[in-house]
C-alpha cells in the first residue's frame, strides 16, 4: 500500500481497497499522510460519482489528491457514510434493500402487459377474419341462391 508522490507539488494517489459484505461494500482509502479528517471531503454527485479529496498543508509541501469512483446501481447514494480513524477514511456504500425482488415485481409485470397486449392483438385479428369469412360466405350463398 504505496503512496507516490508526484513532484514538489505533493499530489498523490491514495491507495485503496474493497471489502464486501452482505448489506454494503466498504471502501478503504490508505491516507497515512492526513492527521485528522480536517481538509477531507467526500461527495456524492446526482449522477453517482464518489469523489474523495483531500488538501492539507505540511511543512513546507502541500498534500493533495482526487479520487472519483462511479458507484454503482445497487447502491444507495443517499445513504453513503465516511469516517476517518487512524490514517484510513473508511466509507460506507450501503446496498438498496429489496432491490432484487423490486426488479423480478417489475419484470414480470412488463411481460403480463407485453403478453396482455399480444393477446389483445390476436384476439382482434381472430375477429375480423370471422367477420369477413362470414360476410363472404354470406355473399356466396346470397349469388348461389339468386342463380
Amino acid at each position: 500500500m504505496e503512496n507516490k508522490l508526484a513532484g514538489s507539488e505533493g499530489n498523490f494517489e491514495p491507495s485503496y481497497e474493497w471489502q464486501h459484505e452482505e448489506g454494503f461494500d466498504l471502501l478503504l482509502v490508505h491516507l497515512p499522510e492526513f492527521k485528522d479528517k480536517e481538509g477531507l471531503k467526500v461527495q456524492v454527485s446526482n449522477c453517482g460519482v464518489l469523489k474523495i479529496s483531500g488538501d492539507r498543508q505540511e511543512n513546507q509541501t502541500r498534500l493533495r489528491f482526487l479520487k472519483e469512483i462511479q458507484v454503482k446501481k445497487n447502491h444507495d447514494k443517499d445513504e453513503i457514510k465516511a469516517k476517518f480513524e487512524k490514517g484510513v477514511l473508511k466509507i460506507t456504500l450501503p446496498k438498496k434493500v429489496g432491490e432484487e425482488y423490486e426488479l423480478t415485481t417489475t419484470s414480470n409485470k412488463s411481460r403480463f402487459k407485453k403478453f396482455k397486449k399480444v393477446a389483445t392483438g390476436v384476439a382482434a385479428i381472430v375477429v375480423v377474419v370471422a367477420a369477413l369469412s362470414g360476410f363472404a360466405y354470406y355473399i356466396y350463398r346470397t349469388t348461389i341462391i339468386k342463380n
